[in-house]
């Protein structure tokens, strides 16, 4: 499996937002069993993103799948 197929391309509109994006990382990870990965700040592509990538494509999509119905409860708070 190629690194690319298990990255999370993340945009984070606002300081607010990247500082939710912190915790939700931290309380993602520990309840998940600590998995291995790798979080990097891609300013070339512009504001600020990140790349997570997770070494278990589960994980990953799980992690995906929960930062979006994060967003989205936070949009809608």
């Amino acid at each position: 499996m190629k690194a690319a197929d298990i990255a999370i391309d993340i945009c984070l509109a606002s300081a607010e937002e990247a500082v939710r994006f912190s915790r939700f990382v931290q309380s993602f990870l520990a309840s998940n069993g600590f998995p291995f990965v790798m979080i990097h700040n891609t300013p070339e592509l512009g504001a600020e993103r990140r790349k997570v990538v997770f070494e278990d494509v589960g994980v990953g999509a799980k992690f995906a799948r929960e930062w979006r119905q994060d967003r989205l409860a936070a949009a809608g708070a």
